[in-house]
């Protein structure tokens, strides 16, 4: 009988390392690898580099149209208001409400009142460079924030009925017609006053007219009064 054969020390590193071998190729063919040899170890990528977020835009400041002017000004608690000319006629504006056409005021600031045009924010101001003998630019008929001011909305029903007087320092007009504080204006000259752009109007309509035939409410009595200038 052959006595059995007992392989090396040798030949047994031999036989795992061409095991391993053979391993590793079979593993990197069913990866796709083909008859390519094995790409060396790579480390891995970069992270991206990190940029900073871009600024937010700024809004450009553009010079206001020819046609617009600031006839008065207000600033208050409630974002205040400004009284703007714009085509020859006069609007009064509070933040966020818009001219004709669209542009916004955005806020009030001492002197002056930032508006929101197509184009940009317009800064409107009095016109404190020209001439020493002009002044700000005047309101056809004259300026209507004294009517404005001394005037509140009287709301009943959540609708707009009339005009309430405060104080008339400023509107010397009414108080020699008589008309005193709490009293209701509901109409002059035969037009329902239910909106502010109806206030603002009265002044150039007293200038063109001469006089206002105006209706109003004391206590729970409808009279009528004339306004002259």
């Amino acid at each position: 009988m052959a006595a059995r054969r007992t392989n090396t020390p040798k030949e047994w590193a031999l036989a795992i390392g061409g095991g391993l071998a053979l391993s590793a190729g079979l593993v990197w063919v069913l990866r796709g690898g083909g008859d390519e040899a094995p790409p060396a170890w790579l480390p891995p990528p970069p992270p991206p580099p990190v940029t900073a977020s871009p600024p937010p835009p700024v809004a450009a400041v553009v010079s206001a149209p020819s046609d617009l002017a600031l006839a008065g000004l207000r600033a208050g608690p409630d974002g205040g208001m400004a009284i703007v000319v714009a085509g020859g006629k006069q609007y009064l504006l509070r933040p966020d409400r818009a001219l004709p056409g669209g542009m916004k005021l955005l806020r009030v600031e001492p002197g002056c009142a930032i508006l929101a045009g197509p184009s940009g924010e317009i800064v409107l101001a009095f016109a404190d460079a020209a001439p020493a003998m002009a002044g700000p630019p005047i309101p056809p008929g004259g300026d209507p924030t004294p009517w404005r001011l001394a005037l509140s909305p009287l709301r009943e029903q959540g609708r707009l009925v009339g005009w309430r007087v405060g104080s008339l320092a400023g509107l010397a007009a009414l108080a020699r017609a008589d008309l005193k504080p709490g009293d209701v204006l509901l109409s002059a000259n035969g037009a329902a006053l239910i909106s502010e752009e109806k206030i603002m109007e009265l002044p150039q309509e007293l200038a063109a007219n001469g006089r206002l035939q105006v209706v109003y409410r004391r206590g729970i009595a409808q009279r009528e009064a004339v306004v002259t200038p």
